[in-house]
Parts: structure tokens; sequence; C-alpha cells
């Protein structure tokens, strides 16, 4: 009889449980996000800050509501010389993570270099001083085209130095200029790009990042320093 009592006893733990855990997975939020992108024309110039990107882009969730801020660029892949499908992620306290893509111009760094300068827009650069976080401009002018040297890729910098304020924005890739390799596309560089180094733009201070790629071999370039002042 005692070990009936006990088979019956643990039986109904194991009910127990069982009902627990199927709670347990109802409960569970499995539901990702969704991102919905409105139609717009809109043109990237490579090196560019992805900020234009996220135009027309919200995000929400059932469980965590308006999640817009939190959607991000995964990364942007070349469908012809003029074209691009730019790929949004975003995801929810849940890590359930909700994607979606859009067709975008593409516009190349050289082709932007060589095209007619806005004298509006340079003299209000000049009146600023200083590079900003949406595009850094280099002291010297027009950015060298890149060509490629050897097995080794190559990378620049449109600046050496970037002042951006406090709780102001930055995106790290918008002051690269570009990458070419004797081998690798550019949008197979842009995907091994590196950079190094911390900071905070919430805290006033200097911080130095360090920018070099790789390509396919493992092959890595010459690394760039860019100093970012906060303040």
């Amino acid at each position: 009889m005692k070990h009936r009592g006990l088979t019956i006893a643990l039986a109904g733990g194991c009910v127990v449980l069982g009902v627990i855990a199927a709670f347990l997975t109802v409960s569970q939020d499995t539901t990702p996000p969704e991102i919905k992108i409105e139609e717009r024309d809109i043109t990237y110039t490579e090196g560019d800050s992805y900020e234009g990107l996220l135009e027309g882009v919200s995000a929400s969730d059932k469980a965590d509501g308006d999640l817009t801020s939190e959607v991000f660029v995964n990364k942007i892949v070349l469908t012809d010389e003029h074209a691009a499908v730019v790929y949004y992620g975003v995801m929810d306290e849940s890590n359930n993570v909700g994607m979606a893509r859009r067709r975008v111009n593409y516009k190349t760094a050289e082709e932007a270099a060589n095209e007619p300068a806005d004298d509006s827009a340079a003299d209000a650069a000049g009146e600023a001083g200083e590079g900003t976080a949406d595009g850094a401009v280099p002291a010297g002018g027009e950015p060298t085209p890149l060509e490629a040297n050897g097995p080794r890729p190559v990378m620049a910098l449109t600046a050496e130095q970037l002042t951006v304020p406090v709780r102001g924005e930055f995106d790290p890739l918008s002051v690269v200029q570009g990458a070419v390799d004797d081998k690798d596309s550019m949008e197979m560089l842009y995907q091994n790009i590196h950079v190094d180094g911390e900071y905070n733009l919430n805290t006033p201070g200097v911080y130095e990042l360090r920018y070099y790629v790789t390509d396919s071999d493992g092959n890595a370039s010459d690394p760039h320093i860019l100093t970012l002042t906060v303040e």
C-alpha cells in the first residue's frame, strides 16, 4: 500500500510539473517584432552614416510595444553598380529578432567626390570649421582615390579627428572613405571593417579608435587612428 501511495504521489507531482511547464511554454514570448518600411526614394553613398537609411523605418512588438529606436542596419549588399539591398534587424526583450529589407540607390564615394560641389554647403562647412558625426570633411579637401597595392587590402578614413556633442550621434563607419583589395569586392570588405577601442557619447573626453580591414585570405590593412572628441 505504501508503494502504491508513493507511486500515486509521484504521478501527481509529474502532472503538476507538466502543467507548470506547459504554462511557461505558452506564456513565453516567441513572436519576433515586426519592421515596417515606407516606400521612399533613398540614395546611400558609400561610407555615409546609416541615419538616412533608417528614414521611414519603424518597428513594433506585441509584448514590448514601439521598438523603432532599436532598429539597426545589419548589412548593405550591392545588387548592381547603382543599387543595393539594405537589411534591417530589431530585437525585443525576449531576444526574438525581426528582419526586413528594402532596395535603395547606391553611389560610390568616388562618384560622390566627382560630383559638382555645392557652394552653399561648402560655405556652411567652412564656417563650421570642423567635421560632424554625419560625415567628416578631410582637411586636405577631396579624398584621394584608393588603389589596390599587393595582397593586403587598403582602406582610408575621411578624417583623423572628429568632434561630436555629448549625447550626440556617431556612426563609426561614417568616417570610412573606402576599402579596396586585389581580390575581394568592396561590399565584402565593408563587412570586415574592424573598429577597436571604446568611447562613450554620454561622457566628455578624447577617445582613440583603431580602424583596419581584413580580406577573405586573412590579410589585414594598415591601421588608421581616429581621435574622437566628445564635448
